[in-house]
């Protein structure tokens, strides 16, 4: 916490001490359409989150900015040079807190060992990587990575966030909300994506429903927000619902691991041992088909009582490193007795299972899978039904507003099922060469986003009568894919950084 306060200090510091400000650029935008339509593109402004921002990789940087959807629409429109950003430079700012306090981590970047953070910047260094800091007027993308609904209608500044000084540089423009300095530009069109944050908490962080906005009160925000737009502005309103925050890798990655061990159907499926590929282990040494063996993961007795559903993208380090929930002799003993066995052989053979895994460099401390790192099928649905009353409520809001609706949560089951332009919702460390998404299992990769601004293309071609150019998302594929490095200890993902991720998206609780 005192490490973001200082950025925040920092950067405001070095906005205070500009003494001549330049004149913002000016370009001519490469539209060769009619006249309307031209006043109708003169000025496009995006507020939103994370996503909106082009965060990937757990941090933000030029070059994921660069492949933000917003930006990749001004480059289709052919006024990226106008279009003004947040700059980061390299090595960008990343969510992770690293052991020296002294400094800043940058994103995850792929490593033969896998993702992992390998940059960082000096912690009085960081208003040297804001090379647009000085413009002296709010930027064209406008997005905070961790903002939710509340923060778009009220927050200036964050002491946990130094997003918010980064991208707002209040004081210095007057101490002005998101929504308010995107007014101050006269937009003609404004693309809003909000409410992910609203949710996304509950999934990151186990299933702390608390994180969840309530629905009457998203209703009341999001009216106001959008009430507010059609007040003090006469701009066309593009905006997004909210996908299902369990639909994405750092969520499902390890789905796989699931087996139905005693084929009850009253029981649910559980998560067991599982090998460097993701795929569950058989310990059984008779090679039949019909004989096999796996050996459920230990799980926090309240968490496996509910029913677990999904093992979070954290674990896996955990699992290698610290062998958090791997069973014992004794347990193993148990459940071999469980499953009909005699105790002798039991005791026996779980002695030979403990020492084959052992040999392979996993630890079975027999400690549970702690809450935080699970999600029960409880916690699941509570948290697809909050999505869907928010998408309801935006669906309702956009009709009552004339805004154009883009159905984000529907684009995400189809990636997640039949793909869209090759592209697929699995983890990086599954799907290397074809992910959509980026190495934090949160975020869209760089052709993900092509996706996204895709989406947003489309939509305003339906309703507008415009004919901007799609973009081909399938030059962005292979990101991940790193020359002189094997992929064997891919799935050692750093659970420090995955964890980091939570950083900006779980709220800090208040105590009074």
């Amino acid at each position: 916490m005192k490490k973001i306060i200082v950025i925040s200090i920092l950067v405001l510091s070095f906005l205070w001490l500009a003494c001549e400000l330049p004149t913002p650029s000016t370009g001519k935008i490469n539209i060769t359409a009619n006249q309307q339509l031209q006043l109708l593109l003169r000025k496009i402004v995006a507020i939103g989150n994370s996503l909106t921002a082009g965060y990937q990789s757990a941090g933000l940087r030029k070059d994921f900015q660069e492949h933000s959807y917003p930006y990749l629409i001004a480059k289709q429109l052919g006024i990226d040079d106008v279009f003004e950003m947040p700059w980061i430079e390299a090595p960008g700012i990343g969510s992770t807190t690293l052991t020296n306090p002294n400094y800043v981590a940058g994103p995850l970047e792929m490593t033969p060992a896998g993702p992992a953070v390998t940059d960082s910047t000096l912690l009085t260094d960081i208003p040297k990587l804001l090379s647009n800091a000085l413009l002296p007027r709010p930027y064209d993308n406008l997005a905070v990575p961790g903002a939710d609904l509340n923060d778009m209608l009220n927050t200036l500044t964050s002491p946990s966030n130094p997003f918010f000084d980064i991208i707002l540089r209040n004081p210095n423009l007057g101490n002005t909300t998101m929504l308010q300095q995107a007014l101050l530009l006269n937009p003609s069109i404004i693309i809003l994506w909000i409410g992910n944050n609203d949710v996304l908490g509950a999934a990151l962080s186990g299933g702390d429903l608390s994180q969840i906005t309530p629905q009457d009160e998203f209703q009341s925000k999001f009216n106001e927000l959008l009430s507010t737009i059609r007040k003090r502005s006469s701009a066309q309103i593009v905006m997004a619902n909210i996908p299902y925050v369990t639909d994405i890798p750092y969520v499902n990655a390890l789905d796989g691991i699931f087996l139905d061990l005693d084929q009850n159907p009253d029981t649910p499926p559980v998560p067991v041992m599982f090998d460097s590929n993701l795929q569950p282990i058989d310990f059984n040494p008779d090679t039949a088909a019909t004989a096999v063996l796996y050996l459920p993961l230990i799980l926090d007795p309240n968490e496996q009582q509910a029913g677990v559903e999904h093992v979070l993208l954290p674990y896996l380090s955990i699992y290698q490193k610290e062998g958090i929930g791997i069973p014992d002799s004794a347990q193993i003993a148990l459940y071999l007795m469980s499953a009909g066995m005699d105790q002798l052989t039991a005791s026996a053979m779980a002695h030979q299972l403990k020492q084959g895994i052992m040999a392979n460099g996993l630890k079975p401390t027999g400690q549970p899978i702690p809450g935080n790192l699970l999600l029960t099928a409880s916690e699941v649905s509570s948290i697809k039904d909050a999505v869907d009353g928010f998408n309801n409520t935006l669906t309702q809001l956009a009709q009552s507003y004339k805004a154009v609706l883009i159905d984000a949560n529907a684009m995400l089951t189809q990636l997640n099922t039949s793909g869209i332009s090759g592209f697929t919702g699995k983890y990086v460390l599954q799907d290397i060469v074809n992910t959509a998404f980026s190495l934090d299992g949160v975020h869209p990769n760089n052709g993900g986003y092509a996706i996204v601004a895709n989406a947003f293309i489309d939509a305003m071609n339906a309703a507008f009568g415009t004919s901007i150019p799609d973009i081909d998302p399938t030059q962005y594929k292979g990101q991940y894919v790193i020359s002189g490095g094997g992929t064997a200890y891919l799935w050692q993902a750093s659970e420090r950084a995955l964890q980091g991720v939570k950083n900006l998206f779980v709220r800090k609780k208040v105590t009074m």
